[in-house]
């Protein structure tokens, strides 16, 4: 296992340790303390609706005209990117090198590696093809794109996607309320199991 691996690994579970010795307080807080809790809830508990931090992802951003404008200009240079890329991954890209220097230092197996690095190559031709149609369509018949552009360029909102995550839930809260010693002492014994074995295994 490498140097980074194991630094992060490290990273993670002392991340987690100090998420369980919080689960601690907040378990002992529970059972001893539980107006503690009903004063913390009162600033914790606030509604955020994603409404407003979603809203500029919906706004339009048309950059068609650029392309059109500067047909020349944009159609080189996505057709020089798109014989680039097919270039590297038919001629210059080593599949076994690449395999062997990330089977090295990373816990997946090699058949998972090789599957993943197939698809990514496979995926990466595939847009290059596309990006090399579109760029000669753009370089000598512009007009041709004009069906695919109207049929692409359709506005999709995310407020009925997200609708869900903007009803309040306050059953959980509800039963917190009702039974904070049962709740306080799974939290503290699951926070002090995790502690413990998270503990164990950074010896």
């Amino acid at each position: 296992m490498s140097i980074i691996t194991t630094l992060a690994l490290r990273s993670l579970v002392l991340f987690l340790m100090v998420g369980s010795v919080t689960g601690l307080f907040v378990g002992a807080a529970l059972i001893l303390r539980q107006d503690w809790l009903t004063r913390v809830s009162k600033f914790t508990n606030r509604w955020v609706s994603t409404r407003r931090m979603t809203r500029p992802l919906e706004q339009p951003m048309n950059l068609d005209f650029w392309f059109y404008r500067y047909r020349r200009v944009s159609g080189s240079l996505m057709l020089v990117g798109a014989v680039f890329i097919l270039y590297f991954f038919i001629a210059r890209f080593d599949k076994h090198s690449v395999l062997s220097s990330l089977s090295k230092n990373a816990l997946i197996p090699p058949a998972l590696m090789s599957g993943v690095i197939d698809a990514l190559v496979l995926i990466s031709l595939i847009g290059a093809v596309l990006v090399f149609i579109v760029s000669l369509f753009l370089l000598f018949r512009p007009s041709l794109l004009r069906g695919l552009e109207h049929g692409s360029n359709r506005s999709s909102s995310l407020r009925r996607a997200l609708k869900p995550l903007e009803i309040p839930r306050t059953g959980v809260d509800e039963y917190v309320y009702r039974n904070m010693q049962w709740v306080g002492v799974l939290v503290l014994l699951g926070s002090l199991y995790t502690l413990v074995g998270l503990a164990s295994w950074l010896k």
